[in-house]
């Protein structure tokens, strides 16, 4: 097959032209441009018809670079394939179509094992042994030049993470000023947060939180393109979900586990989404890169920090995640101050609410007594020994019953400093609980029927159980006379059930309900969910009362809604566990 027509060269023309074949192998800034000329020089050295030079596969690589010059005559044929440097070599390709089978072939190994020269098809005759000794020179020149290109790559590919790493500490420093100095609303500064990732960090940034339910709540949206609006408001729909979903960054907010994707496909959507329109939602957003780190304060997970690559020149890498982990602290940091100033703040107002709650309480039996005391001094004037005994006893009774109440009131302060100071003591015994509910029922019949309600007691099986007789006392009047004073007058259920190991009490009214957001504060101090004006009372029954079931090894929980009444259950273990 003839080759195209090369003019020839006198010994001065020659000389110059390999000077400058060297100039330009030793030139190149690539590797791909290292080989790309080598096999050019190399094909023109020999007048051959084809040369690859194939590269030893990098450590954990199958396959090393490799690169082909081709005659004219040979582009349209396509040339022979070449073994793999150091694999198993494939079955050259037959010249059927060209009638002939190679002429000659010769492989010159790159210095230092990186990688074989190979050429086919000189045009007249075999491969000589000048060609070899010529090839031979110009692979050890080519080694240079991979070296030198490889030397160049490692240094710019330093000055490239060093860039970076300045670029991810500029970002922290800034996020960091930003957490600093923000109010410590959550949601303003974390809106801030992650507009502050979008575009420094990922095309997308979340934000989802864990409430004081337990929900997860996906609190910021942030996204590079103003256009993405509407898709915006859709993402918010689909935060992590419940324990076991397979929402892709669930487990990073209620396991604390990082996640790092950078191949994200149409079949890991499938297996990540929770519904067809979460899969829909997500292809739509287009990322090919996702990256979700816990917020971690104290050891408690608070949510996740959630990062996507949309651009196709973004990608992730484990120095991405140390800084998205170490930008997540920080933000983990703010938000529990956030909580505890929050709740300090709201300790500080049940103190004020309960002081005022208290002075009340306390006024009111001590201004009827204060009154009768009075009475009683007015009506004793010197020159009259004695006043009439039924007058007397009944002014007595009244005071009596105002400072019945003022015992309780103390020693209901009393018993929240002995619980807060984990002093609370149990003196158990054998306890009949039926017996025990159809005393307190008989001493709140009165109330019962001031309030207008009829409770009823209902008993399923053996409620015997070794407790504390008193302090279950405290805990069935605290559960009734709750029933009773927001029963609206409708009947109150007062229910025991042998549960096996167990003995459960459950209080049930028809009355005002519970809304859900204040059901998980009224078993804490002073908690309540009605106003003190209306229906008074220093808020500490159900903090009481949970604090004596948890001491006998038990629990307490409530349903509610309101308008429809509200229904307690305690559930106590008949035995002190060991």
């Amino acid at each position: 097959m003839p080759m195209e027509p090369v003019a020839p060269m006198s010994e001065e023309e020659a000389r110059a032209a390999a000077d400058a074949d060297s100039r330009q192998l030793l030139s190149a800034a690539t590797v791909e441009e290292a080989l790309t000329v080598l096999v050019e020089v190399a094909r023109r050295l020999t007048r051959a018809h084809q040369a690859t030079v194939v590269l030893t596969p990098a450590p954990g690589r199958t396959r090393g670079a490799s690169v082909t010059s081709l005659s004219r005559a040979y582009e349209v044929w396509g040339g022979y394939a070449v073994p793999s440097a150091g694999g198993r070599a494939r079955r050259e390709r037959r010249a059927a179509t060209r009638g002939a089978e190679p002429r000659g072939r010769l492989a010159v190994a790159l210095p230092s094992n990186a990688g074989v020269l190979y050429l086919f098809d000189r045009e007249v005759g075999d491969f000589s042994h000048e060609d070899e000794v010529a090839l031979s020179r110009l692979a050890r020149l080519a080694g240079l030049a991979l070296e030198s290109a490889r030397l160049l790559r490692e240094e710019q590919q330093a000055r490239t993470e060093a860039e970076d790493a300045e670029h991810r500490a500029a970002f922290l420093s800034d996020a960091s000023r930003l957490l600093a100095s923000s109010s410590l609303d959550p949601k303003v500064t974390l809106d801030t947060l992650a507009r502050l990732s979008v575009p420094v960090m990922a095309d997308w940034c979340f934000v989802d939180i864990i409430d004081e339910g337990g929900a997860v709540q996906r609190t910021s949206v942030a996204h590079a393109d103003a256009r993405d609006a509407p898709l915006a408001l859709r993402v918010r729909e689909f935060p992590p979900g419940p324990e076991g979903s397979i929402h892709p960054t669930t487990r990073v907010a209620r396991h604390a586990e990082s996640l790092l994707v950078d191949d994200v496909d149409d079949a890991w959507l499938h297996r990540v989404s929770v519904s067809e329109a979460h899969y829909q939602t997500m292809r739509e957003v287009g990322f090919h890169g996702i990256m979700s780190v816990p917020l971690v304060a104290r050891g408690r997970s608070l949510g996740a920090l959630t990062f996507l690559a949309v651009r196709p020149s973004r990608h992730y890498s484990q120095a991405d995640l140390e800084t998205a982990q170490d930008l997540a602290r920080r933000a983990a940091l703010f938000l529990d101050n956030a909580r505890l100033y929050r709740e300090a703040r709201r300790s500080v107002l049940l103190r004020d609410e309960f002081l005022a709650v208290a002075s009340h309480e306390l006024k009111t039996p001590l201004t009827p007594l204060q009154l009768r005391l009075q009475w009683l001094r007015q009506q004793t004037p010197k020159d009259r020994p004695y006043l009439p005994t039924s007058l007397v006893l009944s002014q007595l009774d009244v005071v009596q019953r105002q400072v019945d109440k003022l015992s309780g009131l103390v020693h209901g302060l009393l018993d929240v400093s002995r619980m807060s100071s984990g002093r609370l003591s149990l003196h158990r015994e054998d306890v009949d609980l039926e017996v025990l509910a159809r005393e307190v029922k008989t001493r709140l019949a009165l109330a019962a029927s001031q309030a207008g309600s009829e409770v009823s007691l209902t008993t399923h099986g053996d409620v015997k159980g070794h407790w504390d007789r008193c302090r279950l006392e405290q805990v069935l009047t605290h559960l009734l006379a709750n029933a009773l004073k927001y029963g609206a007058g409708q009947p109150v259920r007062l229910e025991l059930e042998d549960a096996g190991d167990d003995v459960v009490v459950r209080v049930e009214d028809a009355g005002i309900g519970i809304a859900r957001e204040y059901q998980s504060h009224i078993f804490e101090r002073f908690g309540r969910a009605v106003s003190e004006r209306h229906y008074g009372g220093l808020g500490l029954g159900l903090y009481v009362t949970r604090q004596i079931v948890e001491a006998h090894g038990g629990t307490i929980q409530v349903a509610s809604e309101p308008e429809k009444g509200s229904h307690f259950e305690v559930t106590l273990p008949r035995r002190e566990s060991t």
